[in-house]
């Protein structure tokens, strides 16, 4: 054969190779695993999560559906257990999609050929050609449940208290006062002081309260629940002639008033034991309060505290049997002695009084001996006092109390 003749039995024996390459590649494409030629691809499907918020405190399992020309649902695979559900918290769901005899499915789809509703779309590929696997975040669903034993700290008659509803933000309340309502507030925590809209003591007060979605976002996922009535608020008046004191008086409400009818104001009173302060207004105080140039503190029911309180944070105050608030040293128990600043706060850590340093630990208490402290070595006399320009045990200590050696 010659040159040119090669040259043109060559050529067409690559493109008949080639034209059977490429049928060989076409059949296989059109007959994924099983289908032939006959079968055709989806080119979209629609995933419906339909979210129904069901009954009080059940969290529902979403209804699902598909559409698309020549599918169906198959499995749905939770990859949360249904049991550590939260309302407003993502769960992933494996939707798994089935083609229809004839039909196929492409590698994967994009978002805008698988659409999702009610759900948020994250993937959707397919794990052969029959089945199509749509992952989508959604978020359950609830109606929060009804406030129980709603009614009034026994301790604290203007203080409503009520039994936490699971999964709720915050609750909605209402007072009334005989059949009017006194106000309305919204709260997130399971009890309030009401005492400031709770003044007339000839008047029954109640509430009612449900439990309510607070944010925009939050109301995606929650439904409130049911409003519920407390008990009735009412003085137990036998209680209060048990808090009589000498003077034949007696607490209504906020206030002491004599037998005669008078208000009582500006005057400590003794009651049931315990000392509480009745101000220029005729109300009990609470709180700090400086009475006759001296610091006090009442707590929630006004009576006046003594000994240690902490009343914010981790800042403790010391207060004298009298009620008075300390200030400089002191000494509760033999041998501990404890520093309190102008303020009346126990100091802990170096402390400069009188231009000298003294050391107080982690719970106030003035340190001696020797001390280890950010990698330094000290030592405090009996005193308290820091040493510096000395030697002790054989450690040179310097100007600022280090050891030196």
């Amino acid at each position: 054969m010659n040159r040119k003749a090669w040259k043109k039995w060559g050529f067409c024996a690559v493109k008949s190779f080639s034209l059977a390459l490429a049928a060989v590649v076409f059949l296989a494409a059109g007959s994924r695993k099983g289908y032939g030629a006959e079968s055709s691809v989806i080119e979209s499907v629609t995933v419906n999560i339909k979210t129904d918020f069901g009954e009080q405190g059940e969290i529902p399992d979403p209804e699902i559906t598909v559409s698309g020309n020549g599918c169906v649902l198959g499995d749905v695979q939770y990859r949360t257990a249904y049991e550590k559900w939260k309302p407003g918290k993502k769960v992933r769901l494996e939707i798994n999609v089935n083609a229809e005899e004839g039909k196929v499915f492409p590698a994967s789809l994009t978002r805008t050929q698988c659409k999702v509703s009610g759900a948020e779309y994250v993937s959707a590929k397919a794990l052969d050609n029959s089945t199509l696997q749509v992952r989508v975040d959604y978020v359950p669903v609830t109606v929060l449940g009804d406030a129980e034993t709603a009614g009034w700290n026994s301790k604290n008659k203007h203080q409503a208290v009520w039994k936490s509803v699971e999964y709720a933000p915050g609750y909605s309340l209402v007072l009334y006062g005989g059949d009017k309502v006194i106000r309305r507030m919204t709260v997130n925590t399971n009890s309030v002081d009401l005492s400031k809209d709770m003044t007339d003591d000839e008047i029954t007060y109640y509430y009612e309260v449900k439990a309510i979605p607070v944010t925009s976002e939050e109301k995606k996922y929650l439904k409130e629940g049911n409003f519920v009535p407390s008990t009735s608020q009412e003085l137990d008046w036998e209680e209060e002639e048990a808090r009589r004191t000498d003077d034949g008086g007696a607490v209504r409400g906020n206030q002491y008033i004599l037998p005669d009818g008078t208000k009582q104001t500006n005057t400590w009173k003794k009651i049931s034991g315990d000392w509480y302060y009745f101000g220029a207004d005729g109300n009990m105080v609470k709180g700090w309060q400086v009475i006759n140039g001296f610091w006090y503190f009442m707590d929630a029911s006004g009576k006046m505290m003594t000994g240690w309180v902490n009343t914010e944070g981790d800042s403790w105050y010391y207060l004298y049997e009298n009620g008075g608030m300390a200030v400089g040293w002191i000494q509760p128990q033999p041998g501990i002695w404890y520093y309190m600043d102008i303020s009346g706060r126990m100091q802990r850590g170096w402390t400069l009084v009188n231009n000298v340093w003294y050391y107080m630990n982690a719970s106030g208490q003035m340190q001696t001996g020797w001390l280890l402290e950010g990698g330094n070595l000290y030592y405090l006399y009996s005193n308290g006092t820091m040493a510096a320009n000395v030697v002790m045990d054989g450690h040179t200590l310097g100007a600022d109390g280090k050891a030196l050696n």
